[in-house]
């Protein structure tokens, strides 16, 4: 009877390893979005090492998995978190937490860094309590946390069709492309990323945006030469 036990013990443990372990190749189309959810040990008891990716520290870390439920901020291999998730850019902390709106009833609009867009955006704050991702206004949130500001402040601002009702082509800078692309303004409000011309806004924006080139390597090509 204890043979018989343990036999089923092991089966048991087999299987939940086995329906916990991501299908080949499923951690490399993950969405990065997974990458900033909560680490979740899920409602089983197993404790299966694996790896999740802590947004505040914005490093992969090991904890242990119960076996069943969770989410999928949940990969077998530090090489999978990490191959996952390295995209995320470094930010300073107080810009890795998610916007609160506190536990008061003041309605007063601010901006938020959002760590998935990489933008300043409204939320609204009631008043006390929240955290330090709570800035006045837009341009102060990303003078601290919108990463590579080498162009404009505007440029990182996401992209704002106006209030009104008119339909007027114009041009943004798109952070997550890093290019100027069109869109339809209605007229009035929006931001200032926002550009009658392509030519202007690809001169402002993207110039500031390039990757740096790299001075050993020319230097090397100079000396090969």
């Amino acid at each position: 009877m204890q043979i018989y036990a343990a036999q089923v013990l092991a089966a048991a443990t087999l299987l939940v390893q086995v329906i916990a372990q991501p299908q080949d190749g499923a951690s490399t189309s993950r969405n990065m979005t997974a990458c900033l959810l909560p680490m979740d040990e899920g409602p089983c008891k197993a404790m299966l090492p694996q790896y999740y990716y802590d947004r505040y520290t914005q490093t992969c870390q090991e904890f242990l998995y119960g076996g069943c439920g969770g989410n999928d901020n949940n990969f077998e291999t530090l090489e999978d978190c990490e191959k996952t998730c390295w995209k995320i850019k470094k930010v300073p902390k107080i810009c890795r937490m998610e916007p609160e709106e506190g536990r008061c009833r003041a309605y007063l609009k601010r901006y938020a860094f959002n760590l998935m867009t990489m933008a300043c955006e409204k939320f609204i704050f009631t008043g006390c309590y929240g955290n330090d991702n709570n800035f006045r206004d837009e341009a102060s949130c990303l003078e601290k946390c919108s990463p590579k500001r080498n162009a404009p402040s505007f440029c990182y601002s996401p992209k704002d069709e106006g209030s009104c009702s008119a339909s007027v082509p114009r041009f943004y800078f798109n952070i997550e492309s890093k290019a100027c692309e069109e869109f339809t303004y209605t007229g009035c409000g929006g931001n200032s990323n926002n550009f009658v011309r392509i030519e202007d806004c690809n001169k402002v924006c993207k110039k500031g945006n390039k990757k740096p080139r790299n001075r050993n390597r020319i230097r090397k090509m100079k000396t090969q030469s």
